[in-house]
């Protein structure tokens, strides 16, 4: 892997993307807060703060190349994510519970381009990144 200013904030994010891939997590720790052994404490908005107020990936990821994304191919996949999420937010706004967000038809899209943006960051697609959708 090609040298990345923070490494360290590159796991960090493809912990929050494996969470936002995983309903099942999500409705387990998120809504009923069942969490697993290891964590004492998990909440939607710990992700959410990440990618818009910890990082350049809310506003553009492109920024984020070189510092904890390898390539424009993983920013477009951000991009996406990203646009799956503002959506939401802007359909519903932030102070719904996040057992709101998840039932929403839209939240949908947010599981799914977050789990092309984990497969690729992750590396576990041997074909490569997927191209970002439509």
């Amino acid at each position: 892997m090609p040298r990345l200013k923070y490494p360290e904030m590159r796991m960090e994010l493809l912990g929050y993307l494996r969470k936002l891939k995983d309903l099942k997590y999500q409705m387990k720790a998120w809504v009923n807060h069942d969490f697993p052994a290891d964590v004492q404490y998990d909440h939607l908005d710990l992700a959410i703060h990440f990618i818009f107020d910890d990082t350049d990936l809310g506003s553009d990821a492109r920024m984020a190349i070189g510092e904890i994304l390898l390539d424009e191919q993983e920013a477009s996949l951000m991009r996406q994510l990203v646009d799956a999420i503002n959506a939401v937010f802007e359909a519903y706004g932030t102070d719904m519970p996040n057992s709101f967000y998840m039932q929403v038809g839209e939240w949908t899209r947010v599981v799914a381009y977050a789990e092309r943006a984990f497969d690729c960051l992750e590396g576990s697609n041997a074909a490569g990144c997927p191209e970002p959708l439509d």
